[in-house]
């Protein structure tokens, strides 16, 4: 609860307070760790959406390089983003064109479609002369998201301030 502040009227506060005071912080530090969790995963929909849609791309590659992360109780939440370059294929359908490959609405030049593993299309270059000398085009993308996310920073705050908010105000119900 670092950081908030919780109000209450003087004459619900005494009532509130008779001899239950353990319980109602630990309930509240529950409603806490609540609120991150949600906010948290309100933050990963909402931002992953908007990067999806500012580099023209589906919400599934960049939805799987979120990782949530809880620690301890609750009581801290981390959002990780692997901001690693996308392997284009995840872009699209990769097309063979003239002078190299189109996946969405991108192009590639000099690249080429190889089948991987797996059996998928995956876009390739080459690199020097070497035989095997072959690289995986892949696409950044950390500029833009980051971009997002710093937008999306104080909006998370409010978000979770809001969020608090109401699992504060279910928790002191109980105790009326």
């Amino acid at each position: 609860m670092a950081g908030f502040q919780l109000n209450l009227e003087a004459d619900r506060a005494a009532v509130l307070l008779n001899g239950r005071t353990g319980e109602i912080i630990r309930k509240l530090d529950i409603a806490a760790a609540r609120a991150l969790r949600k906010t948290a995963q309100w933050l990963r929909t909402h931002s992953t959406r908007e990067i999806a849609k500012e580099l023209r791309i589906s919400q599934s590659p960049v939805r799987h390089r979120y990782n949530l992360f809880t620690r301890g109780r609750g009581n801290e939440i981390k959002l990780w983003i692997g901001l690693e370059p996308l392997l284009v294929h995840y872009l699209g359908t990769p097309r063979e064109v003239p002078g190299g490959v189109a996946v969405g609405h991108r192009f590639y030049e000099d690249a080429f479609i190889g089948t991987g593993r797996n059996g998928k299309s995956l876009v390739f270059r080459r690199k020097g002369r070497a035989r095997l000398g072959i690289e995986s085009v892949k696409e950044d993308w950390d500029g833009p998201a980051t971009n997002v996310l710093g937008r999306w920073e104080k909006r998370a705050m409010e978000r979770f301030a809001d969020l608090f908010e109401r699992e504060a105000s279910h928790v002191l119900k109980e105790f009326e």
